[in-house]
């Protein structure tokens, strides 16, 4: 089974058409379909065809409320804070989703303290072959390196990421670091980015 995570849209609809255009079995939106809520449904239009092959996680750029309704207006399956199971040809892994971001200075409509995102993610401890998709990424990695030497990611994030190992991170919400990829402890993390990643599970 094919899985293909992207992020960070805001209203590109021809990167969205791009993302249609790649063959995948599951499409995971990793947050910020839209900018400061706008825009979501005019994503939500040309990802129609997807209905529930389709998970959204809401970004800083959304609230969770706007991608519950995004949702359930076309169908698609709400991830935030939710476990999800795919058995693939490898076998099965259990998927965690967790959208918002940590503070920024900009003032989005979704943030998390850092306190809120270690509660969150302690929902997910001790599970075994874990896959998580977050829009923000862990923080002093490349994934989070907006500038030479300057950061923007979450340490709660990375702190869990360090004692509960999950197999796979994926993340956005950095732009200039999309595409790039590094591994923190055994985890395998990929900022994916508009362009997309795919993987085979």
């Amino acid at each position: 089974m094919k899985v293909l995570i992207f992020s960070d849209i805001h209203g590109d609809l021809r990167a969205l058409d791009r993302i249609l255009a790649l063959p995948a079995d599951l499409y995971i939106a990793a947050g910020d379909l839209g900018t400061f809520g706008r825009g979501l449904n005019r994503c939500g239009e040309v990802l129609r065809p997807l209905g529930s092959r389709l998970w959204v996680l809401p970004g800083n750029h959304e609230t969770h409320d706007d991608t519950r309704a995004l949702c359930a207006r076309f169908g698609f399956v709400d991830f935030h804070r939710q476990l999800q199971t795919i058995e693939g040809t490898l076998g099965r892994t259990t998927w965690a989703g967790l959208g918002y971001s940590n503070i920024t200075p900009f003032n989005t409509p979704g943030e998390y303290s850092e306190q809120e995102i270690a509660e969150a993610l302690a929902g997910f401890d001790r599970i075994e072959n874990l896959y998580v998709v977050a829009h923000c990424p862990p923080r002093d990695t490349t994934l989070d390196e907006f500038a030479p030497g300057k950061h923007a990611g979450s340490s709660a994030l990375r702190a869990w990421m360090e004692q509960a190992r999950p197999s796979y991170l994926f993340c956005g919400h950095v732009h200039e670091a999309a595409g790039l990829g590094e591994r923190v402890g055994s985890t395998h993390c990929f900022n994916v980015g508009k362009q997309g990643y795919t993987i085979e599970v």
